[in-house]
């Protein structure tokens, strides 16, 4: 790794900082039958688009389930271990530390509520005026050129920070974190991540844990 570069981490939540994806955990418990069906067709037949995909799932939930959707949410999700141990590394660092997500601000901000001193999130946010759960978003992509389909660019943040002057470190699982894997410099994956990269011959470097992930920039930012 360049080391007059600064690195920056951008991490994926769902699967990525949690160990179970929250969506797939909220859909399981609140939303009917059907949600699988639409989960099926965003991530393996890929013949919805990922934020009609999100639309549809958080639009089959009554609005008035918001504070037991939070409630179930604080009993059950868990961060990946090892997230406490790499946000103390990062601060050590000074590594700033970015929360990506097409996911919504209520669930995030809940499992994240003991390291908002420490990351930055970056999210959509949950709209409960309807009747179902409706998304306000805030980071759709504007001149896009790889994928654009997305209810969150995470390409267009990566690119405020211009690759001359930064590392980009990307942390992710899923299909969320594909195209962003081909602006970044440095790429962390798991789950399915790993096989549509290989699907594309994108190298990345495999973790289970984030003590993976720590150990590995420990030995790159050797000076």
């Amino acid at each position: 790794m360049n080391q007059y570069k600064q690195p920056i981490i951008f991490s994926d939540f769902d699967g990525t900082i949690t160990e179970r994806d929250v969506i797939i955990t909220i859909m399981e418990k609140f939303a009917p039958p059907e949600w699988v069906e639409i989960k099926n067709k965003v991530l393996y037949e890929r013949t919805i688009t990922l934020k009609d995909g999100v639309e549809k799932l958080f639009n089959l939930i009554d609005s008035s389930k918001k504070n037991e959707i939070i409630t179930y949410i604080e009993q059950v999700a868990r961060v990946r271990a090892g997230f406490d141990e790499f946000l103390e590394f990062c601060k050590s660092r000074k590594i700033d530390f970015y929360v990506l997500s097409g996911g919504l601000d209520f669930f995030i901000e809940t499992v994240l509520e003991n390291y908002k001193d420490k990351v930055k999130i970056l999210c959509n946010k949950g709209n409960f005026l309807s009747e179902k759960i409706k998304i306000d978003y805030s980071f759709l992509p504007k001149n896009c050129t790889l994928c654009g389909d997305c209810g969150f660019c995470k390409i267009e943040v990566i690119e405020q920070y211009p690759k001359n002057r930064y590392t980009r470190v990307l942390i992710g699982d899923s299909l969320t974190d594909l195209s962003p894997s081909k602006v970044s410099d440095i790429v962390f994956a798991r789950a399915d991540l790993i096989k549509y990269l290989e699907e594309e011959n994108i190298p990345y470097v495999p973790f289970k844990t984030f003590y993976d992930v720590k150990k590995e920039l420990e030995e790159l930012l050797i000076e």
